[in-house]
């Protein structure tokens, strides 16, 4: 499998390059596997790299940067740092947060060498990275931190375009986009792929490999943020990537506690930055009181619904199980996915480049009037500007006969108030039956996967 980790990774380096004219203290963050190390090592094959490892005792550690380095031996970590700056190296620092667990100390003792060199204009080229979102926060962004204040560039690596992914793996668009329901944009993940096998057989055989990268993965990532086992957590995005989006079906699995459950979704959110709140595209998001919550990590969502679910199976080696709940759901999976992608598509102008789109995202509500039974609707897309508003149904099916979902959707943007705007509407698919361009002398687009391939082919 070739090395994918750069693809549109050229801002960066450059970002990076540019550094070499200056003193500097820089943070780089971003997810576990985003390729953060790699990035870094590319940009500065001659800096000093040093990994800090967790659950080691401070002396060991400093012990093993100096033997790894083949420097003199310190007692101090801030010596060893000292001592390499006065060398004219540049420092990268991986894994930094980790001397929360180690030594504490660590983080003023660097304060006070940071503002002892940027005083004397002595050489300062140091770089540090994490993979935790919330402890890399709490070292530079609380004011109560020493180090707060002292970064003079931060990079926030994010995961990489779609639209370059399925160019640069030149796979067909519908296995594409089963991969990208799984991995999103994170590119280690890639490396697993292997041209003409299929995703579902791919997954299989990780799921029939007991220590397989994709059993322990979502656990690894989760370590990273809560150090460990949080069943409060766990719970909640179990829950979620079940389908359990609203506040009240979340509460149940705490006794109904809907004070409780806020708080642990709210940290979910501001502090992990592991779950979103998304309220309907046309209501007011902080008055709306129809939000609904989803995971961020297209891997987390699948991880936790068919692995760590399955733990119980997964432990008693009962893998046949395991395997048969993935067949059995995954398509139901992949299309809840095809509407995030389908968003995706929109906002990043791959599709619908000419209208400029404003707002774009679900949609959902009650049925004015609506009588007894069904009074609520929901619409996979909505997307608007200040003259047009589109209305898009998503199925992740073949042989779509676009005319019959437009009958539905049709329906359902009359619950919506669209102004004096332009009405449009897409339905996207695997494959048409019939398609067609107007539906009641409103135009109409339908995207089969080929047409989806072909605009992300023209973007990347």
């Amino acid at each position: 499998m070739r090395n994918i980790q750069f693809i549109n990774r050229k801002k960066e380096l450059e970002t990076l390059e540019s550094l070499r004219k200056k003193n500097f203290f820089m943070v780089v963050r971003g997810r576990r596997r985003i390729g953060k190390t790699t990035l870094l090592r590319k940009a500065f094959p001659d800096a000093v790299y040093i990994f800090i490892w967790p659950n080691k005792s401070y002396t060991w550690l400093v012990n093993q940067i100096c033997t790894e380095n083949n420097i003199p031996e310190f007692m101090n970590f801030t010596d060893i740092i000292r001592y390499l700056l006065d060398k004219n190296k540049i420092i990268i620092i991986d894994e930094f947060q980790n001397f929360l667990s180690i030594d504490k100390s660590v983080f003023g003792e660097m304060q006070k060498l940071i503002d002892e060199r940027t005083i004397k204009k002595e050489s300062l080229r140091i770089i540090v990275s994490g993979s935790s979102y919330s402890l890399i926060k709490k070292i530079f962004s609380l004011e109560a931190s020493p180090l707060y204040g002292r970064r003079t560039d931060e990079m926030v690596l994010q995961e990489l375009p779609a639209e370059d992914l399925f160019v640069a793996l030149k796979t067909n668009i519908e296995e594409f986009i089963k991969l990208w329901v799984v991995f999103g944009g994170v590119p280690y993940y890639y490396a697993l792929f292997e041209a003409n096998v299929f995703v579902e057989k791919m997954i299989t055989a990780m799921i029939n490999e007991r220590n397989s990268m994709l059993m322990d993965e979502g656990r690894a990532v989760l370590s990273v943020e809560f150090g460990g086992e949080s069943k409060s957590y766990n719970t909640i995005l179990t829950a979620i990537s079940e389908g359990k989006t609203r506040l009240n079906e979340i509460s149940t699995l705490f006794s109904g506690k809907k004070g409780e459950t806020i708080k642990y979704l709210d940290l979910l959110r501001k502090e992990f930055n592991m779950v979103k709140r998304v309220t309907p595209i046309l209501s007011d998001p902080r008055k709306s009181r129809e939000g609904i919550y989803e995971i961020n990590d297209n891997f987390l969502s699948f991880w936790f619904y068919f692995v760590d679910k399955q733990r119980a199976y997964i432990e008693q080696e009962r893998l046949d199980e395991v395997v048969a709940f993935f067949k059995e759901n995954f398509s139901c999976f992949a299309g809840r996915k095809f509407e995030k992608f389908v968003v995706y598509l929109i906002k990043n102008k791959i599709i619908f480049s000419d209208f400029n789109f404003m707002k774009i995202g679900r949609q959902w509500g009650r049925i004015p009037d609506a009588k007894k039974g069904k009074n609520q609707y929901e619409i996979d897309v909505v997307a608007l500007n200040e003259e047009h508003m589109l209305f898009g149904e998503c199925k992740w099916k073949n042989k779509v006969n676009a005319r019959e979902v437009l009958d539905g959707l049709w329906q359902k943007s009359c619950c919506v108030d669209a102004g004096k705007r332009e009405k449009y509407f897409a339905v996207f698919a695997k494959s048409f039956s019939s398609k067609t361009k107007k539906y009641r002398e409103c135009p109409v687009f339908c995207f089969d996967l080929h047409d989806i391939g072909k605009a992300m082919k023209s973007r990347a």
